[in-house]
């Protein structure tokens, strides 16, 4: 979600060292599978809501399309098996990620 802030204060350094921050940290977190790890060293957790919110943070910056809609497709199939799998909010976020709107600055 801070990535996501960065877009409203565009000239701030403190946006600018924010958004850099999170894109090299997200870097490393990138699995080849489609999806962002949960942590650096957490390589085998995914969480369709976490990345569904870096999906929208990316966007907000217009960062790594491509990543964006590898994950899509990704957790358009994945199933935890656990609760988020039926938890409503990892579903409003999947439409967030896929459909962004209005939460897009420009």
């Amino acid at each position: 979600m801070m990535l996501w802030m960065t877009q409203f204060f565009v000239k701030d350094p403190w946006a600018q060292i924010q958004r850099d921050r999170s894109l090299a940290v997200l870097e490393s977190m990138w699995m080849e599978e489609g999806y962002f790890a949960r942590e650096p060293w957490l390589q085998h957790v995914r969480i369709a809501f976490a990345n569904y919110g870096v999906s929208v943070g990316l966007q907000a910056v217009d960062a790594i399309p491509k990543r964006i809609a590898r994950l899509n497709t990704y957790f358009d199939s994945y199933r935890s098996g656990d609760e988020y799998d039926r938890a409503a909010i990892t579903h409003v976020m999947s439409c967030n990620s896929h459909f962004p709107g209005l939460l897009l600055r420009d």
